[in-house]
């Protein structure tokens, strides 16, 4: 299993000061589920990227690689 963590969404949280659980409420995501796209468990739906994006405030391509 190839495991790459996403990275862009770790420091996106970093700077704005939010953590995973803040995410997972805001972007309506089981916290387990935002865990394992952080560390590269998992792989996000497209509407999952989405609803992070949306939350987050910024462009997709900022939160993952397109």
């Amino acid at each position: 299993m190839n495991v790459k963590p996403n990275l862009k969404l770790k420091m996106l949280l970093l700077q704005k000061g939010m953590t995973q659980r803040q995410l997972a409420f805001g972007a309506n995501i089981d916290e387990g589920r935002i865990s394992k796209i952080i560390k590269g468990y998992e792989v996000p739906t497209s509407e999952m990227k989405e609803e992070i994006a949306e939350f987050l405030g910024v462009p997709e391509g900022e939160c993952f690689q397109l």
